[in-house]
């Protein structure tokens, strides 16, 4: 089973899952951490969740630097994959994500092992990376933090940091991206 499976599978099982929310967006292939690293699916509504797809034709010898990754930038993080890789996942990924298993047989089954749970090492500024610059002097306009207009990108998301709380933040990441319109300027 290809990656492009596995994704189908898993593209249904999401939209069925958050249908109910009103306000979700799925987007495939989000950069994390300014690009460094990239999560195969994130659904983003109440929280920012992360799915990554391991399928047959996958290593697993990236997962530890996406993992180091994932868990700066994502609120939840799922693994997607299939036989061949769980018992090594399993092992290998935080206890706090959620694995799903997507069977090889013409029905391509999706069954949940482990559910995923709160990210409890999330940061700040990792979170703040998602958003453009625009958007982050958007915020601190809103919050009336102290902005200079042509500082870079990395000062304003140090700025939102140290002055907002981390539930301001997140609130303000999801809200922002769900409300962007050209999502690949």
């Amino acid at each position: 089973m290809q990656d492009l499976d596995i994704r189908k599978v898993l593209h249904s099982h999401l939209k069925k899952e958050n249908k109910s929310i009103k306000d979700t967006i799925i987007i495939d292939e989000l950069d994390l951490c300014s690009g460094l690293s990239r999560i195969d699916v994130a659904v983003i509504n109440g929280i920012i969740h992360g799915y990554e797809i391991k399928s047959e034709e996958d290593t697993l010898k990236r997962l530890p630097l996406q993992v180091k990754y994932y868990n700066k930038s994502l609120e939840k993080i799922s693994i997607a994959t299939n036989r061949i890789h769980l018992k090594k996942i399993k092992k290998f990924v935080p206890t706090w994500w959620g694995i799903i298993l997507i069977d090889n047989d013409k029905k391509r089954k999706l069954n949940e092992i482990r559910k995923a749970k709160k990210n409890p090492i999330v940061e700040r500024r990792s979170l703040l990376q998602l958003l453009w610059k625009e958007e982050l002097l958007s915020i601190m306009q809103k919050y009336n933090v102290k902005v200079n207009k042509s500082s870079n990108k990395k000062v304003l998301q140090e700025n939102i940091a140290v002055t907002l709380d981390m539930e301001t933040i997140s609130q303000e990441v999801r809200t922002t991206l769900k409300s962007r319109q050209n999502w690949r300027s």
